[in-house]
């Protein structure tokens, strides 16, 4: 009889390899900018690839894909369960192809554009908290197994996106244009640090479907 590979052992091994893959692309992204704050810019197109907050750049495209895989994993696997708990796992489904959506689009910064951070921190509280407080509570109702560790996990997604975008923009604000090396660590501190959130939310989903309808 050969041994069984817990779930949560084999979900370690890809989501290690692609925080492999952030790694290296968001640090690629970061030395790119950072070279270009400097006057050592790279062609154009190269710069909008590597670009670390750019709409259409690999690093929201890699962000932005593992959200969609969330989305999908939770529809797919959340299909085997039954009743509630089924229509528990599609609103995940749900609700990471909307956070998936509004990261490919930088809905984030289009509504800091036309308000302020501020502005926007406090919107995205007031959607997310009741959000997250609703899909707790309903898997706790409905005996969701293991839904306080995904409501856990977007709530960790949460804090870094609304977070790590506040600090940014507190580390922009005090500083002069000139200061290149500390905002560029910022952004790259916010967006790398969302793209690590992501995979966490995926490894906590991925883990816990597999356990789904047992």
């Amino acid at each position: 009889m050969q041994p069984t590979v817990r779930p949560e052992r084999r979900t370690a091994w890809w989501v290690l390899l692609l925080a492999l893959v952030a790694v290296v692309l968001f640090g690629a992204a970061f030395a790119v900018r950072l070279r270009c704050g400097l006057g050592h810019c790279t062609e154009p197109a190269v710069r909008h690839l590597l670009s670390l907050d750019a709409v259409g750049g690999l690093p929201r495209l890699f962000t932005t894909g593992v959200l969609a895989a969330v989305g999908v994993l939770a529809a797919v696997g959340g299909w085997s369960a039954r009743g509630l708990v089924r229509l528990w796992w599609a609103g995940v489904a749900g609700t990471a192809l909307v956070l998936a959506v509004l990261k490919l689009d930088s809905a984030h910064a289009a509504v800091e554009s036309e308000t302020s951070p501020a502005a926007t921190l406090v919107l995205g509280l007031a959607v997310a908290v009741p959000s997250l407080a609703l899909l707790a509570s309903a898997g706790r109702v409905w005996r969701v197994v293991d839904g306080a560790r995904v409501a856990a996990a977007f709530a960790g997604y949460a804090l870094a996106a609304l977070g790590l975008d506040a600090l940014t923009g507190l580390v922009v604000a005090v500083q002069d244009d000139a200061r290149t090396l500390s905002a560029s660590s910022a952004t790259f501190v916010e967006e790398f640090g969302e793209a690590l959130a992501s995979l966490a939310v995926l490894a906590v989903v991925r883990s816990t479907v597999s356990r789904t309808g047992r």
